[in-house]
C-alpha cells in the first residue's frame, strides 16, 4: 500500500510542476508579447484555459482519491484473508499487539494497542525500530515457515513478548510487564533450603577434644555469617545447621562467593587441624520435603567429594560444585575406620552371596582391591556363626577385553585357569544364568570398587538387577551416584582404593586373618600405580602403613614393580609424547600425542606422571586419541592445582591431584583449546589450599 501511494504521490508532483512550468511560459511569453502572443491569446482563450486546468485538476484529485481507497479497500482485503489462517493463534497468544508489514519489513498497519501507547510506528522499518526481532526473521527465512520462537524487547520501560508470523508478515505483540514482575517476585520468595556440616568434627571428637573453645568460634562464625543474610539458622546436630532462606537471599549468598568458607579456615589455619565446612543448598522446586530430599543427597555429595566446598542442588538441572580445593588431610582414625568395617561385614554376613565389580578398563587398583575384598567376603562368611545357607565364595565381575593391558597380563601370568574360574564371573555368565542358579538374586551383595559412577562400571546391567550395594572408592562423587547402595565409603584423602581395603582388613575385627600373597601383591601394584611410586601428593603415612601391612602378609615387591614395567614400544612412545610439550601458563602444561598415534589410557597416564617429575611443573593435560574419534585428557599436578577441579567443567572426574576426561568427534587441538578456556577462566578457583598429610 505505501508503495502505491508513493507512486501517486509522484505522479502528482509530476503533473504540478508540469503545470507550472506551462503557466510559467504562457505569462512570459504573453508579458512580453513574444510571437505576438497577446493577440494570439484573448480572454476568453485564458479563461477557457483557467477552467480547464481547474477541471483537470479536479478529475486528477478525484482519480487520485478513488484510487487510494481502492488500494486502501484491497489491502484491508488482503489482510483479511492473511490472518483468516492465523487469527486463533492471535488469539491464543493474547490479541493484545498486532503489527503488519510489507515485504521490506515497513510498518503498513498496527493494532490500537500501539496508538492507545503513542507508539508511532506506521511507515517506519520494524526491524530498524527493534533491532533484536531480526533473530526471529533469520530463524523464519532458515526454516521457511512460522516458528514457535519469541523473544522478550522492552518498549518504553514495558516488557513485551513477541512472536513473528512469517507467512502472514505480522508481529504479534504480548505485554508481559505483570507477568514478569510477578515471576520475579515469586522466584525472589521461592524457599530454599540448606544445609551445613563441620567436615572433621567426630575426628577432633575422637581425638578427645570434644570441649574445644574452637567449636564456640566456628559457631559463632556460622551464626553471624548467615543472620547478616536473612537466613534462618538451626542447628539440629552438634556438627549441622539446617537454614531456611529464600532464593534472593540465597542470590546475595551466591554473589558473596559462601565466603564462610575461608572465614573458618582462616581462623583455624594456625591449629594443628584446619576445620572446614561442607554446605548444600536446594531449590527450584515448591515441594519442600523434596528440597529437603535433595539437599540431602547434595550434602551427602558435598562430603563425599572430601569437604570444604559448597552443593548447589537445582531441581531438574545437573548440581554446581563451588570450592574443594583445599588439600585433603587423612581424617581417618582407627576408630572410625572398625566402624566402617563393621557396618561392610555385616552386609556380608547377611547376604546370600557377594559379588564384586570395579570400572571398565580394569587396572591394578581397581583389580587388588576386588582381590581384597573378595578375600574379606571369603573370610567373613566362613567365620560367620550359625549360618543356615551353605558357603559360597565371592566372585569378582571380569572381562578380559575390559581390563587393562599390564592388569591383564599379570592375571594370566599369576592366576592358573582353574583359579580363575574360581575367582571371577564374566558378564555373560551373569546374563545367561537364570533361575535358581543364577548368582544375581534377591539376597545377593554387590560391592562396587574404585568407582561411583554407574556408566563406567564393568557391567552396568548388573546394577539393574541387585537391591543391594555398597561402593568403596577414592574418588569425588559427581552427580551420576548408584542410588540403590545400601552403604558407600567414599575416602578422597586416601590414596587408592587398595589402601582404603587394606586399612578396612587390617583394623576390621578380622582375627587371624591373612590375605593371599598373591592379592597381597596385586593390591600393592595397585597402590604402586594410583601413588605414582608415592609421589603424589594424596601419599600420606596412612599409604606407607597399607605398604607395609601388605608386605607382611607377603606381597612382593619386585613382583609388583614389575607387573607395572613399560616394554620398549611404549617406553619410545612416553619419551615422543614428552617431546611435544606446550606451555599454557607458569606451571602448566599440555602434551600432545601424534595426531596418528593411537593411545592406551594407560600410556597417557603414565605421561602425565611422568610429567609431574620435571621441576616447576604443577599441573600437566596429557592428550591423545584412544580410539578413532575419541580422545582422552590424563590430567595430574603436584597438589597446588586441583586437575579434578577443572576437568570436572568437562565431564570428566578423578581425583584433586589425578583426574582424567573424554572427547569424542574432536580433535586434539580442538580439545586442547577447550581446555585453555576452562584453566584461564577457573584457574583461580582450582589453586589449593594447603593441606596437612597426617598419621
Amino acid at each position: 500500500m505505501i508503495k502505491a501511494i508513493t507512486k501517486l504521490r509522484k505522479r502528482t508532483i509530476i503533473l504540478v510542476i508540469i503545470e507550472a512550468i506551462i503557466l510559467a511560459l504562457i505569462s512570459i511569453f504573453y508579458y512580453l508579447d513574444l510571437f505576438n502572443f497577446q493577440e494570439i491569446l484573448s480572454s476568453f482563450i485564458i479563461f477557457t484555459i483557467a477552467v480547464a486546468t481547474i477541471f483537470f485538476n479536479l478529475i486528477g484529485f478525484v482519480v487520485v482519491t478513488a484510487r487510494i481507497n481502492t488500494i486502501r479497500k484491497k489491502t484491508t482485503f488482503e489482510l483479511v484473508n492473511l490472518l483468516g489462517g492465523d487469527v486463533k493463534e492471535a488469539y491464543n497468544f493474547g490479541m493484545l499487539g498486532l503489527v503488519v508489514v510489507d515485504n521490506d519489513f515497513n510498518v503498513t498497519w498496527a493494532s490500537e494497542l500501539f496508538k492507545d501507547r503513542r507508539l508511532l510506528i506506521i511507515d517506519k522499518n520494524i526491524l530498524a525500530w527493534k533491532p533484536e526481532l531480526i533473530r526471529l526473521v533469520e530463524l523464519s527465512e532458515a526454516l521457511a515457515e512460522n516458528v514457535d520462537d519469541t523473544i522478550k524487547v522492552e518498549i518504553e520501560s514495558r516488557n513485551y513478548e513477541v512472536k513473528y508470523l512469517s507467512k502472514a508478515g505480522i508481529f504479534l505483540f504480548k505485554d508481559i510487564t505483570e507477568f514478569e514482575y510477578l515471576f520475579d517476585s515469586n522466584q525472589a520468595t521461592a524457599p530454599v533450603l540448606g544445609v551445613v556440616v563441620i567436615d572433621n568434627f567426630v575426628d577432633i571428637v575422637v581425638k578427645g577434644e570434644h570441649s574445644n573453645p574452637v567449636f564456640s568460634i566456628v559457631n559463632g562464625l556460622i551464626l553471624d555469617y548467615f543472620s547478616s543474610f536473612g537466613v534462618l539458622l538451626k542447628q539440629y546436630r552438634e556438627d549441622a545447621y539446617l537454614l531456611i532462606l529464600n532464593k534472593e537471599n540465597f542470590d546475595k549468598l551466591y554473589a558473596d562467593k559462601f565466603s564462610i568458607l575461608q572465614k573458618i579456615k582462616d581462623k583455624t589455619v594456625n591449629l594443628d587441624y584446619q576445620i572446614s565446612l561442607s554446605m548444600a543448598f536446594a531449590y527450584n522446586f515448591p515441594d519442600v520435603l523434596k528440597l529437603n530430599e535433595l539437599v540431602l543427597n547434595a550434602i551427602d555429595t558435598a562430603m563425599a567429594r572430601g569437604g570444604d566446598q559448597v552443593v548447589i542442588a537445582r531441581y531438574g538441572e545437573e548440581s554446581e560444585y563451588i570450592g574443594g580445593a583445599t588439600s585433603q588431610s587423612e581424617k581417618r582414625n582407627k576408630t572410625a575406620i572398625r566402624l566402617y568395617a563393621d557396618t561392610i561385614f555385616r552386609h556380608i554376613r547377611e547376604a546370600k552371596n557377594v559379588l564384586i565389580m570395579t570400572h571398565t578398563d580394569t587396572d591394578f587398583d581397581a583389580f587388588g582391591a576386588s582381590l581384597g575384598l573378595k578375600a574379606m567376603a571369603d573370610f567373613v562368611k566362613k567365620t560367620q556363626k550359625g549360618a543356615k545357607v551353605q558357603f559360597q565364595p565371592a566372585r569378582i565381575v571380569y572381562e578380559n577385553n575390559l581390563t587393562e593391558l599390564k592388569t591383564r597380563t599379570a592375571v594370566n601370568r599369576m592366576f592358573s585357569k582353574q583359579e580363575m574360574n574360581d575367582m571371577v564371573i564374566s558378564p555373560d555368565e551373569i546374563s545367561e544364568q537364570k533361575g535358581s542358579y543364577s548368582l544375581v538374586n534377591s539376597g545377593t551383595l554387590l560391592i562396587i570398587a574404585d568407582v561411583s559412577r554407574p556408566q563406567l562400571t564393568l557391567y552396568p546391567k548388573l546394577l539393574e538387577r541387585v537391591d543391594k550395594v555398597i561402593i568403596i572408592d577414592h574418588h569425588r562423587r559427581t552427580d551420576e551416584f548408584i542410588d540403590q547402595r545400601l552403604y558407600d565409603y567414599i575416602e578422597t584423602s586416601a590414596s587408592s582404593t587398595c589402601e582404603i581395603v587394606t586399612e578396612l582388613l587390617h583394623y576390621g575385627n578380622t582375627p587371624n586373618f591373612t590375605l593371599p600373597p598373591k592379592y597381597a601383591t596385586f593390591m600393592l601394584a595397585g597402590i604402586y600405580l594410583d601413588t605414582n611410586y608415592f609421589r603424589t601428593k594424596t601419599t600420606g603415612s596412612r599409604t606407607f602403613l597399607a605398604s607395609m601391612v601388605l608386605q607382611d602378609w607377603g606381597a612382593d615387591v619386585m613382583t609388583a614393580d614389575d607387573f607395572l614395567k613399560d616394554n620398549v614400544e611404549e617406553y619410545a612412545l612416553i619419551t615422543k609424547i614428552m617431546a611435544n610439550m606446550t606451555t599454557l601458563s607458569v606451571g602448566i602444561v599440555f602434551l600432545k600425542a601424534d595426531e596418528t598415534d593411537i593411545v592406551t589410557p594407560e600410556t597417557l597416564s603414565k605421561v602425565a606422571n611422568q610429567s609431574m617429575r620435571i621441576k616447576g611443573i604443577q599441573a600437566s593435560f596429557v592428550i591423545g586419541y584412544t580410539a578413532p574419534k575419541v580422545v582422552k585428557v590424563s590430567g595430574r599436578s603436584n597438589g597446588e592445582i586441583n586437575v579434578q577441579f577443572l576437568l570436572e567443567k568437562v565431564g570428566g572426574g578423578g581425583h584433586q591431584a589425578s583426574a582424567a576426561t573424554v572427547f569424542t568427534d574432536k580433535t586434539l587441538e580442538e580439545v586442547q583449546d577447550i581446555l585453555e578456556d576452562v584453566i584461564n577462566q577457573n584457574l583461580s578457583q582450582a589453586k589449593v589450599v594447603g593441606g596437612k598429610k597426617g598419621g
